[in-house]
């Protein structure tokens, strides 16, 4: 993989910070100032592993004691199971939670569709709460202090898994076009009862007009 010079100053910088933090515990004046580098370097969630390289003596045991603690008191956010977020982070987005799921799920493929996608586009009116996204990994729920994300595996053929999908920037996310995102709910076997497909017809042929 090809690092950016933004990224290669980011791990530099990081491993720096690591090798001064030997012998140091994850004190809360400590855990802040590590806060603190990464919410300079774009950095407002994170793994867990993160922690062993700015405090690589601390036992896990101990860790774990000092990510309760640290978590009790809101220095970090426990957002989900293996990630943590910085509260204080001027970097985070103003679209937190669909940022969050790159986040959570790095190496899957996944676009909104479902419930969120039915409701933006007004062919269901009631408002989901939460995002929910078809993915090429398994199925799972996160509850975070952000807002709830669903995942839900599609058997559909990885090589086509993007078709019928448009690129929204302000979320940095894939949405399911509207007929795509009928399709997946009735595939899933959601309460199709809801889906008005008189609306999805004249935003079909209003696209088509457009067009």
């Amino acid at each position: 993989m090809i690092l950016s010079t933004h990224l290669i100053d980011f791990y530099v910088n990081l491993m720096y910070n690591s090798r001064k933090n030997i012998g140091k515990s994850m004190t809360r004046n400590e855990l802040v100032k590590m806060l603190d580098f990464l919410d300079e370097k774009g950095v407002w969630c994170f793994n867990i592993n993160i922690f062993n390289l700015f405090f690589p003596n601390e036992a896990k045991s101990v860790r774990n004691v000092s990510l309760k603690r640290h978590a009790d008191n809101r220095t970090i956010l426990n957002v989900c199971r293996g990630f943590y977020a910085n509260p204080r982070a001027r970097s985070r987005p103003s679209f937190a939670l669909p940022r969050l799921a790159y986040l959570i799920r790095p190496r899957e493929v996944f676009y909104i569709s479902y419930e969120t996608a039915l409701s933006d586009y007004g062919i269901i009116s009631q408002m989901p709460n939460r995002l929910t996204f078809a993915t090429t990994g398994r199925s799972q729920i996160y509850d975070t202090p952000y807002g709830i994300l669903e995942f839900t595996h599609s058997t559909k053929n990885p090589a086509v898994f993007l078709e019928d999908c448009t690129f929204y920037d302000d979320y940095g996310l894939y949405y399911a076009n509207p007929r795509k995102a009928v399709k997946d709910a009735v595939r899933a076997n959601r309460n199709v009862g809801l889906i008005d497909f008189d609306e999805l017809d004249r935003m079909e042929k209003n696209n088509e007009l457009a067009g």
